[in-house]
Protein backbone atom coordinates (compact mmCIF):
# COMPACT_ATOMS: atom_id res chain seq x y z
CA UNK A 1 0.00 0.00 0.00
CA UNK A 2 2.90 2.36 0.76
CA UNK A 3 4.28 1.99 -2.78
CA UNK A 4 0.92 3.02 -4.26
CA UNK A 5 1.11 6.51 -2.76
CA UNK A 6 4.36 7.56 -4.54
CA UNK A 7 3.08 5.99 -7.78
CA UNK A 8 -0.18 7.94 -7.45
CA UNK A 9 1.71 11.18 -6.79
CA UNK A 10 3.93 10.62 -9.84
CA UNK A 11 0.82 10.04 -12.00
CA UNK A 12 -0.86 13.18 -10.70
CA UNK A 13 2.35 15.15 -11.25
CA UNK A 14 2.61 13.89 -14.85
CA UNK A 15 -1.02 14.78 -15.57
CA UNK A 16 -0.59 18.29 -14.15
CA UNK A 17 2.62 18.75 -16.15
CA UNK A 18 0.92 17.60 -19.38
CA UNK A 19 -2.01 19.96 -18.77
CA UNK A 20 0.34 22.86 -18.13
CA UNK A 21 2.26 22.21 -21.36
CA UNK A 22 -1.03 21.94 -23.27
CA UNK A 23 -2.26 25.26 -21.82
CA UNK A 24 1.03 26.97 -22.69
CA UNK A 25 0.90 25.62 -26.23
CA UNK A 26 -2.68 26.84 -26.65
CA UNK A 27 -1.88 30.22 -25.05
CA UNK A 28 1.04 30.79 -27.38
CA UNK A 29 -1.18 30.01 -30.35
CA UNK A 30 1.40 27.85 -32.09
CA UNK A 31 0.72 27.19 -35.76
CA UNK A 32 1.95 24.49 -38.10
CA UNK A 33 3.06 25.19 -41.66
CA UNK A 34 -0.25 23.75 -42.82
CA UNK A 35 -2.15 26.10 -40.48
CA UNK A 36 -0.21 29.07 -41.85
CA UNK A 37 -0.85 28.10 -45.47
CA UNK A 38 -4.60 27.83 -44.73
CA UNK A 39 -4.89 31.34 -43.29
CA UNK A 40 -7.15 33.62 -45.31
CA UNK A 41 -5.20 36.69 -46.49
CA UNK A 42 -6.10 39.74 -48.52
CA UNK A 43 -4.53 39.65 -51.96
CA UNK A 44 -1.61 41.94 -52.62
CA UNK A 45 -2.50 43.43 -55.98
CA UNK A 46 -1.60 47.09 -56.29
CA UNK A 47 1.82 48.68 -56.15
CA UNK A 48 0.65 50.54 -53.03
CA UNK A 49 -0.12 47.21 -51.33
CA UNK A 50 3.30 45.85 -52.26
CA UNK A 51 5.01 48.99 -51.01
CA UNK A 52 3.03 48.87 -47.75
CA UNK A 53 4.13 45.28 -47.08
CA UNK A 54 7.71 46.08 -48.01
CA UNK A 55 7.72 48.87 -45.41
CA UNK A 56 6.13 46.51 -42.87
CA UNK A 57 8.86 43.94 -43.56
CA UNK A 58 11.52 46.56 -42.81
CA UNK A 59 9.73 47.63 -39.63
CA UNK A 60 9.50 44.03 -38.50
CA UNK A 61 13.25 43.61 -39.04
CA UNK A 62 13.86 46.81 -37.05
CA UNK A 63 11.57 45.50 -34.32
CA UNK A 64 13.60 42.30 -34.06
CA UNK A 65 16.88 44.23 -33.81
CA UNK A 66 15.46 46.63 -31.20
CA UNK A 67 14.01 43.74 -29.14
CA UNK A 68 17.36 41.94 -29.08
CA UNK A 69 19.09 45.19 -28.08
CA UNK A 70 16.63 45.64 -25.21
CA UNK A 71 17.44 42.16 -23.91
CA UNK A 72 21.16 42.88 -24.18
CA UNK A 73 20.76 46.18 -22.34
CA UNK A 74 19.26 44.39 -19.34
CA UNK A 75 22.80 43.19 -18.56
CA UNK A 76 24.32 46.67 -18.82
CA UNK A 77 24.88 48.12 -15.35
CA UNK A 78 24.05 51.66 -16.43
CA UNK A 79 20.63 50.68 -17.81
CA UNK A 80 17.78 52.30 -15.97
CA UNK A 81 14.09 51.63 -15.70
CA UNK A 82 13.51 54.73 -17.83
CA UNK A 83 15.92 53.67 -20.60
CA UNK A 84 14.38 50.19 -20.81
CA UNK A 85 10.89 51.72 -20.84
CA UNK A 86 11.90 54.03 -23.69
CA UNK A 87 13.15 51.05 -25.70
CA UNK A 88 9.81 49.31 -25.07
CA UNK A 89 8.01 52.44 -26.32
CA UNK A 90 10.04 52.22 -29.53
CA UNK A 91 8.89 48.61 -29.94
CA UNK A 92 5.28 49.70 -29.42
CA UNK A 93 5.61 52.34 -32.17
CA UNK A 94 7.09 49.79 -34.57
CA UNK A 95 4.40 47.24 -33.69
CA UNK A 96 1.59 49.71 -34.40
CA UNK A 97 2.82 50.09 -37.98
CA UNK A 98 3.09 46.32 -38.42
CA UNK A 99 -0.39 45.90 -36.92
CA UNK A 100 -1.76 48.35 -39.49
CA UNK A 101 -0.42 46.10 -42.26
CA UNK A 102 -1.75 43.02 -40.47
CA UNK A 103 -5.23 44.56 -40.38
CA UNK A 104 -5.05 44.95 -44.15
CA UNK A 105 -3.57 41.49 -44.83
CA UNK A 106 -5.64 39.61 -42.22
CA UNK A 107 -9.04 41.35 -42.28
CA UNK A 108 -10.42 38.72 -39.88
CA UNK A 109 -8.08 40.20 -37.24
CA UNK A 110 -9.07 43.85 -37.69
CA UNK A 111 -11.38 44.26 -34.67
CA UNK A 112 -9.22 42.10 -32.41
CA UNK A 113 -6.10 44.14 -33.21
CA UNK A 114 -7.97 47.46 -32.85
CA UNK A 115 -9.15 46.45 -29.37
CA UNK A 116 -5.59 45.39 -28.48
CA UNK A 117 -4.29 48.87 -29.24
CA UNK A 118 -6.69 50.35 -26.64
CA UNK A 119 -4.16 49.13 -24.07
CA UNK A 120 -1.84 52.02 -25.03
CA UNK A 121 -4.19 54.52 -23.35
CA UNK A 122 -4.20 52.47 -20.14
CA UNK A 123 -0.45 52.01 -19.61
CA UNK A 124 -0.19 54.62 -16.85
CA UNK A 125 -2.84 52.99 -14.68
CA UNK A 126 -3.48 49.35 -15.63
CA UNK A 127 -2.19 46.78 -13.16
CA UNK A 128 0.19 44.08 -14.33
CA UNK A 129 -2.39 41.48 -13.26
CA UNK A 130 -5.17 43.06 -15.35
CA UNK A 131 -2.85 43.47 -18.32
CA UNK A 132 -2.07 39.75 -18.17
CA UNK A 133 -5.73 38.78 -17.85
CA UNK A 134 -7.19 41.24 -20.37
CA UNK A 135 -4.51 41.41 -23.08
CA UNK A 136 -2.12 38.45 -22.75
CA UNK A 137 -5.00 36.03 -22.14
CA UNK A 138 -7.50 38.05 -24.20
CA UNK A 139 -10.07 38.71 -21.44
CA UNK A 140 -10.85 42.17 -22.86
CA UNK A 141 -10.60 41.13 -26.51
CA UNK A 142 -13.12 39.63 -28.92
CA UNK A 143 -12.69 36.05 -30.08
CA UNK A 144 -10.37 35.80 -33.06
CA UNK A 145 -8.54 33.15 -35.08
CA UNK A 146 -5.11 31.99 -33.89
CA UNK A 147 -3.29 33.97 -36.57
CA UNK A 148 -4.34 37.24 -34.92
CA UNK A 149 -2.63 36.42 -31.63
CA UNK A 150 0.94 36.63 -32.89
CA UNK A 151 0.71 40.17 -34.24
CA UNK A 152 -1.09 41.36 -31.10
CA UNK A 153 1.82 40.12 -29.01
CA UNK A 154 4.23 42.46 -30.83
CA UNK A 155 2.31 45.22 -29.06
CA UNK A 156 1.31 43.60 -25.76
CA UNK A 157 4.74 42.33 -24.66
CA UNK A 158 6.53 45.70 -24.84
CA UNK A 159 3.45 47.27 -23.21
CA UNK A 160 4.00 44.82 -20.36
CA UNK A 161 7.63 45.95 -20.12
CA UNK A 162 6.42 49.53 -19.73
CA UNK A 163 4.12 48.49 -16.87
CA UNK A 164 6.90 46.46 -15.22
CA UNK A 165 9.34 49.39 -15.35
CA UNK A 166 6.62 51.76 -14.17
CA UNK A 167 6.03 49.58 -11.11
CA UNK A 168 9.74 49.03 -10.36
CA UNK A 169 11.79 52.15 -10.95
CA UNK A 170 14.85 50.43 -9.40
CA UNK A 171 14.90 47.76 -12.13
CA UNK A 172 15.67 44.92 -9.73
CA UNK A 173 16.75 41.44 -10.85
CA UNK A 174 13.24 39.99 -10.65
CA UNK A 175 11.92 42.76 -12.93
CA UNK A 176 14.84 42.28 -15.33
CA UNK A 177 14.08 38.57 -15.48
CA UNK A 178 10.39 39.27 -16.21
CA UNK A 179 11.32 41.76 -18.93
CA UNK A 180 13.73 39.25 -20.46
CA UNK A 181 10.93 36.66 -20.56
CA UNK A 182 8.48 39.11 -22.15
CA UNK A 183 10.83 40.14 -24.94
CA UNK A 184 12.21 36.63 -25.51
CA UNK A 185 8.65 35.39 -25.94
CA UNK A 186 7.74 38.11 -28.43
CA UNK A 187 10.88 37.36 -30.45
CA UNK A 188 9.50 33.84 -30.89
CA UNK A 189 6.43 35.33 -32.64
CA UNK A 190 8.28 37.44 -35.20
CA UNK A 191 8.87 34.79 -37.86
CA UNK A 192 5.23 33.74 -37.68
CA UNK A 193 4.12 37.35 -38.10
CA UNK A 194 6.46 37.64 -41.08
CA UNK A 195 4.88 34.57 -42.69
CA UNK A 196 1.33 35.66 -41.88
CA UNK A 197 1.53 39.32 -42.83
CA UNK A 198 4.41 39.84 -45.25
CA UNK A 199 4.58 36.69 -47.42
Amino acid sequence: MKTMKPFFLVCVSLIISAMTHYQLAMASGTMSEKDISNVKKADVVSEDDKKRLSIAAGLLANYEIAAKKLIGDLDVETSTSESISNQAKELISLSEEVISSAQFRLPQCKEYLEKSLVLKKQLQKISHENLEKDYHHDGALPKAPTECYHTKDLFVHPATVIVLTRDDTTLNEKTKSSINSEITEVLAHIELVRQLVIY
